[in-house]
């Protein structure tokens, strides 16, 4: 189901819930944010938020759920034109680096940081979306490699590259639509071991750590 029909069929207090729950785990971690604090960020008592979600927990899993739906529904209209493994694999980065650094992009940080915080019974969705986001990286990985693209395992070229683009949070902030096409050829080229164009100055760096600035999107 697209995004467009969940809230169509949810009232728009659970989206804000989600919401606001999602934002205060990215900024205060799952477990120092209480649902009080989730009720007075919307003007809300707690026994209201419990008219939507039984436990902290499940706003947990909705926040999780939510945020990695929306991702495979980017990643996936991104592959629809694509062809070939090269131009598979570009819309694919493009289409992770557009879920991350999106409207939603608390949801995947909470993912990265929280997602272990769910109890295994209700893990089930959730893994569900996460194989079928491994398997999307792994198909168009092994039509690269059968193209001759790369020569090393795809499961671990995924983790590396999966690594490298989820990092892009820690450097990257409120980047433009052509700032995240930018990154996703620089990517692209640097995954592929493929040479800079000729005339493009390389990338600067950014800051005392030394993190790149590509397009202009760090800060």
């Amino acid at each position: 189901m697209t995004g467009e029909g969940r809230e169509r069929e949810a009232p728009a207090r659970y989206w804000e819930l989600i919401k606001a729950a999602g934002k205060l785990f990215q900024e205060k971690g799952y477990h120092a944010a209480s649902v009080r604090d989730i009720a007075d960020t919307l003007g809300m008592t707690s026994g209201s938020v419990f008219y939507h979600f039984a436990t902290k927990e499940d706003i947990l899993v909705a926040v999780l759920e939510n945020g990695m739906t929306e991702g495979l529904e980017i990643v996936r209209k991104k592959l629809e034109d694509a062809k070939g493994g090269r131009e598979r694999l570009h819309a694919l980065i493009l289409g992770h680096l557009e879920a991350l650094h999106s409207e939603h992009n608390y949801a995947h940080q909470v993912w990265l940081r929280e997602r272990q915080q769910v109890s295994p019974d209700k893990r089930g969705p959730l893994e569900a979306l996460r194989r079928a986001y491994r398997d999307s990286w792994l198909d168009v990985l092994e039509q690269v490699k059968s193209e001759g693209l790369i020569l090393s395992d795809t499961a671990l070229f995924r983790r590396l590259a999966v690594g490298a683009l989820n990092w892009t949070v820690q450097w990257v902030r409120q980047p433009t639509q052509q700032e995240l096409e930018d990154l996703a050829d620089q990517f692209t080229k640097a995954l592929l071991n493929e040479p800079q164009a000729k005339g493009r100055p390389a990338s600067g760096r950014n800051d005392s750590e030394g993190a790149e600035r590509v397009g202009g999107a760090a800060r």
